[in-house]
């Protein structure tokens, strides 16, 4: 089967190549990433240009509070109309980086001094984001997420969370590494693909894969496109 490979780069800056068939092309890519230091921890969503007009239109309607420069990369500040979440995005090229807040929208210089501490280079194959040596973050996770229409998306976690999420005991044999399905909630007993999650584990790299529930293709289209999944994370500059 032809396959195509995408190289990313995950938001810590390390980069990952996901081999999928080739007539399966991407639909969309995001990523999250989450730093922590003392008791504190602050997590962030990484989308396309657009993910911020989407989130605030489609997901949760919501009007804009503020905009404002941070290094030079506009800031949008909106917060719902019933006043019980908000959001702030920084706007890159090519990439939008956003965190949301439960309740109103903080203070302005509460969402500056957030941006602020950070270290933000958006490329095309990704946008990395890091902490300013004098914040004390530390990268606690991170994950990149990839849809494929008609056949499902992938969760990839950083090289750290991934030893803890395949199981201990073998799985079904892939082209690249081994698999083990987990029924959702409510779905034990059931023998339809569409009702499991399903771990891919590949030598370098690991995946949670969900798979549509569609008319588009078939069951068996669906899992030999898992079948043919490879993820690999390279190693470190």
């Amino acid at each position: 089967m032809a396959t195509q490979q995408l190289t990313l780069t995950a938001p810590s800056g390390r980069r990952v190549s996901v081999t999928l068939p080739a007539h399966t092309p991407v639909s969309s890519v995001a990523a999250g990433i989450r730093f922590a230091g003392g008791v504190h921890g602050t997590g962030f969503q990484i989308g396309s240009r657009g993910y911020h007009e989407f989130a605030v239109t489609q997901v949760a309607p919501m009007r804009q509070r503020e905009r404002f420069l941070v290094h030079g990369r506009e800031v949008v500040v909106a917060e719902a109309i019933d006043g019980q979440s908000s959001l702030a995005t920084l706007f890159g090229v090519y990439h939008e980086l956003m965190t949301v807040y439960s309740g109103p929208a903080p203070h302005r210089d509460a969402v500056f001094a957030l941006f602020n501490s950070l270290r933000v280079q958006d490329t095309v194959a990704g946008m990395v984001v890091r902490p300013r040596s004098a914040t004390m973050l530390e990268l606690m996770s991170e994950q990149i997420m990839l849809a494929v229409r008609d056949h499902g998306s992938l969760s990839i976690p950083g090289p750290r969370q991934a030893a803890g999420l395949t199981p201990r005991f073998a799985g079904a044999r892939t082209r690249h590494g081994e698999v083990w399905k987990t029924p959702y909630p409510g779905a034990a007993g059931s023998a339809r693909a569409s009702e499991h999650a399903f771990v891919l584990g590949c030598p370098a790299g690991t995946a949670e894969v969900h798979l549509c529930d569609t008319g588009a293709t078939t069951e068996r289209q669906r899992l030999d496109w898992l079948n043919e999944i490879n993820v690999v994370w390279h190693k470190a500059n």
